[in-house]
């Protein structure tokens, strides 16, 4: 695809998205979609219901720019529930349209032209794209895929804590956390949470932190956010959202939790951004969050399911001759074909795949500023519906 020549130079090393393109391809040749992160089953009904209401019953005008007061009041309830951590919802709580929003916003209100940001890859593309409006340096720590030395030691996705060191050294004034981790479906330790922390602390560096997945954890059971560890509590930005949490991606509301005087530089941005979310929707989801004892018992059911997809699905790939990734979180797996395809690239892979299995997915290299050179992994989503998964496991046992 050619790019107009007018384009501000910061935006040319950013091509169209991998999610598009694959769904696109989808599309063509009638795959099944296991590619673009979404739920092809309805949410909690719960949830639209209230937006309804809302729909013909809220005020319908601009709300206040960092969020309306309910919303912000039941997120902070949310958040000091899950992480023990209190934000008061009027100076430390923004809500955003969708975490990605919230990403971009965040990472523009403190990165200038040439600073560093340290990212773990592979990364969401998200972050490289916020990074090169703000004209920042990506400065990326690998990590190591299972199939590798330093993976095979981890027991899975795996940091190279020389590297990152290494990548520490020269300075970084923002780093991106994603936990759990998408695509690795990886769940940080205790352990490698305290040593990040320990060392970005030094450095006094902004930790943005990606929990999008936070209610999606199997092994270990419980989602730690790096806000809960003291030390370093006054330079998290937590980010999560309400598309992920209840399973409608189209909602678009995310929220941002900081302290008081980071709140304000996201805001800054925020307002000069979108300035504000839908009203309506806002209200709705305040409103179902505002039933805890369906709230909890909503995201109880919803864990139990997904560990259940997770477990067919490992299942499926194994069985077809894929070397799986351990998915501790998220509604992703990594698998390596290199059994079944030797060594061809993951692009090459995933289109292979789609036209004679009619199965999407998306290549891992596509998570990288510069994927390695060999790198034999794709990432499946198994948030898909019972009958969706089992044309899956047709597809690729009974070709």
């Amino acid at each position: 695809m050619q790019i107009s020549n007018k384009i501000a130079q910061r935006w040319n090393s950013i091509g169209k998205s991998i999610f598009s393109e694959m769904t696109s391809l989808a599309k063509l040749h009638n795959a099944i979609n296991l590619g673009q992160g979404f739920p092809d089953f309805y949410g909690p009904s719960k949830v639209i219901e209230s937006i309804s209401k809302q729909v013909l019953t809220c005020h319908n005008q601009y709300s206040p720019s960092h969020g309306e007061a309910q919303l912000r009041t039941e997120v902070s309830f949310f958040v000091e529930k899950t992480t023990g951590v209190i934000y008061d919802p009027e100076n430390e709580i923004t809500i955003t349209n969708g975490a990605t929003e919230a990403i971009f916003s965040a990472i523009n209100a403190f990165v200038n032209p040439g600073d560093k940001v340290l990212v773990f890859e592979p990364a969401f593309d998200s972050y490289y794209q916020a990074i090169a409006n703000a004209g920042g340096q990506v400065v990326p720590v690998k990590l190591h895929a299972p199939d590798t030395p330093i993976g095979v030691r981890g027991g899975g996705w795996t940091i190279d804590w020389s590297e990152f060191d290494a990548a520490c050294a020269g300075g970084i004034q923002l780093a991106i956390f994603n936990s759990p981790h998408n695509p690795t479906g990886k769940v940080f330790s205790e352990e490698e949470l305290d040593r990040i922390a320990t060392k970005l602390l030094k450095k006094n560096a902004i930790i943005l932190c990606d929990e999008v997945y936070e209610n999606l954890v199997y092994e270990p059971s419980n989602h730690i956010s790096m806000c809960s560890i003291p030390k370093i509590q006054h330079l998290v930005v937590r980010i999560s959202s309400a598309a992920k949490t209840f399973g409608f991606t189209s909602l678009k509301i995310g929220w941002v939790c900081a302290p008081h005087n980071l709140t304000e530089a996201i805001r800054i941005v925020h307002q000069a951004t979108v300035f504000c979310s839908s009203a309506f929707i806002q209200l709705g989801i305040a409103e179902a969050m505002s039933d805890h004892k369906w709230l909890y018992g909503y995201l109880k059911e919803q864990k139990e399911q997904y560990f259940i997809k997770r477990n067919f699905l490992k299942s499926i790939l194994e069985r077809a001759g894929y070397i799986v990734g351990n998915t501790q979180g998220t509604f992703f797996i990594t698998a390596n074909y290199e059994n079944l395809a030797g060594d061809i690239s993951d692009l090459t892979y995933a289109k292979q795949l789609m036209e004679t299995n009619r199965i999407a997915t998306i290549p891992l290299s596509s998570f990288y500023k510069q994927p390695p050179k060999s790198l034999p992994w794709i990432r499946f989503a198994f948030c898909k519906k019972e009958e969706t998964l089992r044309a899956v496991a047709d597809l690729f046992l009974n070709p």
